[in-house]
Order: structure tokens, then sequence, then C-alpha cells
């Protein structure tokens, strides 16, 4: 799909080592999703903004903190819909926004949200669905279980700068 190659190198044993991934990108302007934002995305634009990432996908979860740390954000990460449902009744300080992946094993993303709505109130905190899916419906799917938002993955800082800005917009927050 990204028309690269991927290497895996052996050790003296022959056992995998090492992996190299060999990606081409276009220089110069583009179209669609892949446009680079002219915006500076730096670390104070969302500063102190506090948010709940639940991934069960390890290296997924670190690159989407670190780029949610970039804009500012104050990050609890969690690697599964219970444990988010734990750290939100277990924390003192509110969560404005929680991301959640869809596809997580046991609890996807959609009962997570379900289960926050049914004791949270229906526009807070916000929720931002994260999902690798390229199906049509999956939005409005999100919206019916009370999401607020979508960002597909891969995930790019200045579409998740975008994507928190619209719907703090949207539920009237100043940030």
């Amino acid at each position: 799909m990204m028309e690269g190659n991927i290497w895996i190198s052996p050790n003296s044993l022959g056992l995998a080592q090492g992996m190299t991934l060999l990606l081409k990108f276009q220089s110069g302007s583009s179209h669609g999703r892949f446009v680079l934002a002219n915006k500076d995305f730096s670390n104070q634009q969302f500063s102190g903004l506090n948010v709940i990432l639940a991934d069960d996908d390890n290296v997924n979860r670190t690159v989407t903190k670190k780029l949610l740390e970039k804009l500012g954000c104050q990050v609890t990460a969690v690697s599964s819909g219970f444990d988010c449902l734990a750290a939100i009744t277990a924390s003192s300080i509110p969560f404005k926004i929680i991301l959640l992946d869809l596809q997580m094993p046991e609890m996807d993303g959609f009962e997570v949200a379900r289960k926050i709505r049914k004791f949270q109130s229906r526009n807070w905190p916000l929720i931002i669905a994260l999902t690798a899916s390229a199906e049509e419906r999956i939005k409005e799917r999100c919206l019916q279980v009370g999401m607020n938002g979508l960002i597909r993955k891969p995930i790019l800082l200045h579409e998740i700068a975008n994507e928190i800005r619209t719907v703090l917009l949207r539920a009237g927050e100043k940030f």
C-alpha cells in the first residue's frame, strides 16, 4: 500500500535480529490526507489538556502519546478498555478528552464509549475514536454511541491537532 519494502536481518544463528523498512515519499505538494500542514504545532497549543489514551497496541500507544505530549497534553495511556474505564473512575482530575482505539480485544472502543456515556454526560468527556478502518460508515457508528470525533490511522500530528481543536470548538470549549 505504501510502496515500500521490509527486510529481516538474521543474526549468526539465523534468527531475526533486526528489520529494515524502506518507504517511498513523494516530494513537493500532494493532495488529500497526506498534505503537511503549514501551521505551527507547538507544545503550547493544548497546554495542560488532560487526555486519556486507550490503545492495546504498544507502538501505536507510544507514538500517539508522544504526539499528544508534543501538543502540550497531559496524557494517561492505558492498554485496554477496562483500564480506560478504571482510570476514568479512579482519577481525581477529570479527563477532557478520551482517545479510544476502536479495535481493542475484550472490550472495543464502541463498548467503552457506551459505558462512559451510560454514567457520564452525553457531552462530557469528549471522546475521539482512533481507527485504521477504511469503512465508510465508521464515523456515523461512532457518533451513534456518543463519540465526538474520529482520527484515522496512521496518526499524523496535524490531523490529531485539527480533530482535537474541532471537537473542543464544537463543544464550546476554549483552549
